[in-house]
């Protein structure tokens, strides 16, 4: 019996593929979650399909005793039929790309978005974890929401729920590059928070630089406490329409911690006058949750649970 758990926790069960614009990671788990195999390749945009169909001939030959595969891409994905509807950076519209991962070995498969595998994974084994219901929000270059909805993921009518980073926070303010005035991006994001300060004063630091100044320098105080008005306005819009349990903020933001959460909290809470704002904390798997969405994914698959029951 021993000898029979040993071999299962080095025996690949899963794979879990994260296909970004600039790299593409994957991950083999064993029954129990336990890593067994991993590795990451630059993404070649224009030829990401060849790739995807190279990578999964290179993983069965390592790993023939895969059972699922589950794959997570940015874009609008149709997660019903397992196609890239559109991707802006990356050659896969129209591509199933579980399919080019499990070639004609007849490994289920099961595709997502990266957002919302993200999300699925927190759930699990992050900060959602024993919420009902949550939103989980990365913060970054833009920002988006993956909606946990009566214990599952929601991805919408048109696969296209969660684009909050184009939401109108302040009507008839700054432009955005979507074609909008005052979208939550232009704000919040990482890159708002930078390109807001450098307007201001001249200087590119970053957000990070921005966070450094804080209290030193008012403009970075004024460029911050918009950014955390702004989200705090988003999450109030959310809590109204939706009632989740909870927040949960990810992304490179995030590592700010209760530097960024502390004040998205207090103006949220001055924003519901007549009920109780959802918890907001942030999100525990960092770069991860994308590779683990997708191993729960591939457990998904083959209709197995083993997902269920994983720990970090």
């Amino acid at each position: 019996m021993k000898a029979q758990e040993a071999a299962s926790r080095t025996c690949a069960r899963w794979v879990g593929v994260d296909v970004g614009g600039t790299s593409i990671k994957w991950r083999a788990a064993s029954a129990d979650g336990a890593t067994v195999d991993e590795g990451r390749v630059a993404s070649h945009p224009a030829s990401v399909g060849e790739q995807l169909r190279c990578l999964g001939d290179f993983i069965r030959s390592r790993h023939g005793e895969v059972r699922g595969i589950g794959v997570v891409c940015p874009g609008v994905i149709d997660e019903v039929q397992g196609r890239v509807v559109y991707a802006a950076n990356l050659e896969l519209a129209g591509l199933r790309p579980g399919e080019l991962l499990a070639g004609d070995s007849g490994i289920p498969v099961r595709v997502g978005h990266d957002g919302r595998a993200a999300g699925l994974a927190e759930g699990l084994l992050g900060a959602g974890r024993g919420a009902r219901s949550f939103v989980m929000i990365p913060i970054g270059t833009g920002i988006s929401a993956a909606l946990h909805l009566a214990g599952g993921m929601w991805g919408g009518a048109t696969f296209c729920a969660g684009e909050i980073g184009h939401t109108p926070v302040f009507p008839d303010g700054e432009p955005c590059a979507c074609g909008q005035r005052g979208c939550l991006e232009v704000y919040a994001s990482a890159k708002g928070i930078a390109r807001r300060y450098a307007a201001a004063t001249g200087q590119d630091v970053g957000a990070r630089g921005v966070e450094r100044l804080l209290g030193a320098d008012p403009l970075a105080d004024e460029v911050w406490a918009t950014a955390a008005k702004a989200l705090a306005l988003e999450l109030a819009h959310l809590t109204l329409s939706v009632d989740p349990e909870r927040f949960v903020i990810g992304g490179g933001l995030s590592r700010a911690g209760d530097t960024l959460l502390a004040p998205v909290r207090s103006e949220l809470d001055a924003l519901l006058a007549w009920r109780d704002a959802p918890s907001v904390t942030a999100a525990q798997l960092g770069e991860e949750a994308g590779r683990w969405g997708a191993l729960a994914l591939a457990s998904m698959a083959a209709g197995s649970t083993d997902h269920e029951r994983w720990s970090r």
